[in-house]
C-alpha cells in the first residue's frame, strides 16, 4: 500500500521540526518526494536491496555504539533521534526502484541464504508506512507529548487512511468514525502511557537491584536515581525508636565529592571491620553516649549490599555477614549472608565521624563555572555568612523552581546541568543536589553530593517505615560550622509527586508483606527458636527416627534372588517357581547371585537332557512371573495355572536323579 503524495515528505518534515533537524529533513524530503517526479528507475534485484539494508544496519550499529558512550539519559534520545536518517537508504532504494516494493527476505539473514522457503519467495511488502511510523515515532522523543505533537499525528492518521477509505460509506460516517477514533486514541494514549510506565517500573526493579548491589562502584551519573523513581518496590524496612510521625528521615548508602562530565566520583578506598560476636556486630565508629537506635531490614542480592543508614553511625548488631567494610564518607558495605537481614544501628543523628574537607570539596569544573558565577553574583553570595548562604540557596530553589521527573530538552546549555539551572528549572533531586554543592562551592563552603533513600511512608499493616525504589534520594553535604550536615534543597512536594506518578500497588504490596514475613521466621525466629529449644526440638526428632526405624527393621526384605530366606527358622514355605528352585539348588544346580532365573535356567537346561523338562521349567518360570508382576484382576487365575504347573513340574524333578 503506498503512501498518498507528499506524505512522506511532510512525515520527514515535522520530524525535523520536533528533533531541530529541519534543514536535513527538508533535504531527505525532497529525495524522496522527487521518486514521482522523475521518470527514471532502477531494477534492483533482491541482492541489490540487502546491500542497502546492510547499510543501514551498519548505521544503527555505529549509533549504538556512539550512544553508549555518552550520558546515560541522552542515549535513549540519541538513538531514536536518528533513527529517519538510519534507515533513509531503504525507503530511497525501495521508491527509486521500479516495483516499488521490497523483498521481505531482505531483512532477514537468515531468509536470504533459504533459497527454498517458498513463503518469502513471493512475499513482496511496501515500507513507506513503517517508515512514516519511524519518522513519528523518533519526533515523540524529542517533544512535550502536548497537544500539537497529538493534533499532528492525528492528521497524518486520517490523511494516511484517506485513499483506502471505502467509497460505499459516506463522507459523513467516515468523518464521524475518524473523529471517534481519535477522542479513543487521545485517551487510549494515556492509558499506553501508563502500561508503558508499569513495564519501566519492572525494569527499573531490576536495575534497581542491579543497583544496590554493587557496593564496588565509585561513581553515579546524572539521571540513575530519577531511572529508580519508575518503581514502587519495597527495598527497606525501617523502624526508630525515638520515630516522629510525618517526619522524613534520610538514609545514607554513598558520598561522593568530585564532579565531571554529569557524573560524581568517589576517591576514598574501604577499610574492613572486625566482627565480634559470631559475625553479628560490627563497631563502625567509636562510642557516644545518648545513642539512638533503628533496625533495618533488607535483602542481599548475590551475597552483596550496601547499607542505607543515618548520619553517624557508632555500631551495628543482629546483622549476620560474612564481611563488612567502611571508608571515610561513612558508607558502608557488607558481603555474605542469609538473603534477608537484620541490622540495629545505634547512631548519633549526626554526621561528625566523616571525613574533614580536602580540596576536592570545593572544586568545580570548568564546563560549570560561568554560569554558576553568575548565578551566585545574582544571589548575592560573596558578602554573606554561611548561615546566610544556606538560607538563601535553600530560597532561591523553592521560590524559582519546581520538582520533575520529566526532564526538558537542553536547548542552548552545555550541559545538563546548566540547562536546569538557568533553562527550565525543573527537575529531580539528582539536580537540586548537584546545583546546591556546586553553588555553595562556589561560594567558598566545601559541600557532597550525597545519595540513599528517604524513609517517610509508615505501614500501619507492619508497624514501621517501609522505603520503595521511588524513595531514592540524592541531597548535599555541607561544611559549616567545623562539622558536616545534611542539606536538602528538593522541594518537599517531591514525594507527593512521586507517589502519583507512581501509583501503590496494593496487591504487590500484600505479596511484598507476606514474603517478608516467610523470611523472618525462617532467618529470624526459626534461628532464635533453635537456639534456645534446639535441644528439646531434637529430642522428639530424634525419638521419631529411632521409632522409624525400627518398624523399618520388621518389613519383610527380599533378598538379591529374589526369594525368601533360607534358614531353620523361615516361617513361610516358598511358593511358586521358588519351589522348583529348592529342588533343583538340592538336585546340585546351584543358581549364582548375579544371574537371573532366566538365564540360569539356560545355564543348566543341557544337564537335565529332557527337552519336555527343560520347556515345561521356561514355562512355569513365565507363569510365575505374570502371577508376580501381571495385573491384579488377573491374579487368582495366574496363581492357579501356576500352581497346576509347579505340582506337575516338581513331581518330574523329584523322579530324576
Amino acid at each position: 500500500m503506498k503512501t498518498p503524495r507528499f506524505f512522506l515528505g511532510m512525515v520527514l518534515l515535522f520530524w525535523g521540526w520536533q528533533v531541530e533537524l529541519l534543514w536535513i529533513a527538508l533535504v531527505l524530503a525532497l529525495i524522496l518526494e522527487s521518486a514521482r517526479r522523475v521518470k527514471t528507475r532502477f531494477e534492483l534485484q533482491p541482492s541489490d536491496f540487502n546491500k542497502f539494508v546492510d547499510i543501514s544496519t551498519v548505521l544503527l550499529a555505529g549509533t549504538i555504539v556512539v550512544a553508549l558512550t555518552m550520558e546515560k539519559e541522552k542515549a535513549n534520545l540519541i538513538l531514536l533521534k536518528w533513527l529517519p536518517l538510519i534507515f533513509f537508504p531503504i525507503i530511497a532504494a525501495q521508491e527509486f526502484s521500479v516495483k516499488g516494493r521490497m523483498d521481505i527476505k531482505s531483512f532477514f539473514l537468515v531468509a536470504r541464504k533459504k533459497v527454498e522457503m517458498r513463503f518469502y519467495e513471493t512475499k513482496e511488502i511496501d515500507v513507506s508506512y513503517i517508515y512514516a511510523f519511524f519518522c513519528i515515532l523518533s519526533s515523540a522523543f524529542a517533544n512535550t507529548k502536548g497537544y500539537v505533537y497529538f493534533f499532528s499525528v492525528a492528521v497524518f492518521f486520517v490523511w494516511g487512511l484517506w485513499q483506502i477509505r471505502s467509497r460505499r460509506v459516506p463522507l459523513v460516517g467516515w468523518s464521524l468514525c475518524m473523529l471517534i477514533v481519535i477522542l479513543l486514541g487521545y485517551e487510549g494514549q494515556a492509558t499506553v502511557r501508563k502500561i508503558g510506565r508499569s513495564i519501566s517500573n519492572r525494569i527499573m526493579s531490576y536495575y534497581g537491584r542491579y543497583h544496590m548491589i554493587d557496593p564496588f562502584k565509585t561513581y553515579t551519573a546524572l539521571g540513575e536515581i530519577g531511572d529508580l523513581k519508575f518503581s514502587d518496590e519495597i527495598v527497606l524496612r525501617v523502624s526508630f525508636d525515638d520515630y516522629v510521625p510525618g517526619k522524613p528521615y534520610l538514609l545514607h548508602n554513598a558520598t561522593y565529592n568530585r564532579f565531571a562530565s554529569s557524573n560524581w566520583f568517589a576517591k576514598y578506598g574501604f577499610e574492613r571491620i572486625e566482627g565480634k560476636q559470631n559475625g553479628t556486630f560490627w563497631q563502625v565508629n567509636p562510642p557516644k553516649n545518648n545513642s539512638q537506635k533503628m533496625t533495618l531490614y533488607f535483602r542481599l542480592q548475590k551475597g552483596k549490599a550496601v547499607l542505607s543508614l543515618p548520619p553517624g553511625v557508632i555500631d551495628i548488631s543482629e546483622m549476620k555477614a560474612g564481611g563488612c567494610e567502611k571508608n571515610a564518607l561513612q558508607v558502608i558495605r557488607i558481603e555474605d549472608g542469609p538473603s534477608l537481614i537484620k541490622a540495629v544501628v545505634s547512631h548519633t543523628g549526626s554526621s561528625f565521624y566523616d571525613a574533614l574537607p580536602e580540596p576536592e570539596d570545593i572544586f568545580i569544573p570548568i564546563k560549570e563555572r560561568s554560569f554558576l558565577e553568575a548565578t551566585a553574583q545574582k544571589l548575592g553570595l560573596e558578602n554573606k555568612s554561611e548561615e546566610e548562604i544556606l538560607k538563601t540557596i535553600h530560597t532561591f530553589f523553592s521560590s524559582e523552581f519546581t520538582y520533575s521527573l520529566d526532564l526538558k530538552g537542553k536547548g542552548k546549555s552545555q550541559t545538563p546541568l546548566e540547562n536546569f539551572l538557568v533553562n527550565t528549572k525543573a527537575g529531580h533531586c539528582e539536580f537540586f543536589a548537584t546545583a546546591t554543592v556546586l553553588l555553595l562551592r562556589q561560594a567558598g563552603i566545601p559541600a557532597r553530593y550525597a545519595t540513599g533513600f528517604i524513609a517517610h511512608e509508615y505501614s500501619p499493616l507492619e508497624g514501621r517505615l517501609v522505603v520503595r525504589l521511588r524513595d531514592a534520594h540524592a541531597w548535599t553535604k555541607v561544611f559549616v560550622n567545623g562539622q558536616w550536615r545534611n542539606f536538602d534543597t528538593t522541594p518537599s512536594s517531591s514525594l507527593n509527586l512521586d507517589s502519583e506518578k507512581i501509583p501503590t500497588s496494593l496487591l504487590e504490596d500484600i505479596l511484598s508483606f507476606f514474603g517478608f514475613k516467610l523470611s523472618q521466621l525462617r532467618h529470624e525466629t526459626g534461628a532464635k527458636l533453635m537456639e534456645t529449644y534446639g535441644l528439646w526440638l531434637t529430642l522428639p526428632l530424634g525419638l521419631i527416627l529411632v521409632l522409624r526405624l525400627k518398624k523399618a527393621g520388621q518389613i519383610k526384605r527380599i533378598g538379591d534372588q529374589d526369594r525368601p530366606a533360607k534358614g531353620k527358622n523361615r516361617k513361610e514355605k516358598p511358593t511358586g517357581f521358588y519351589r522348583i528352585e529348592e529342588i533343583l539348588i538340592e538336585k546340585g544346580f546351584p543358581r549364582y547371585p548375579h544371574e537371573t532365573y532366566a538365564s540360569w535356567l539356560k545355564r543348566i537346561f543341557h544337564h537335565l537332557d529332557d527337552k519336555a523338562m527343560t520347556d515345561s521349567l521356561f514355562l512355569v518360570l513365565k507363569q510365575h512371573n505374570q502371577w508376580r508382576f501381571g495385573k491384579p484382576e488377573h491374579m487368582e487365575e495366574q496363581k492357579r495355572k501356576l500352581n497346576k504347573g509347579v505340582t506337575v513340574l516338581m513331581e518330574k524333578l523329584s523322579a530324576m536323579p
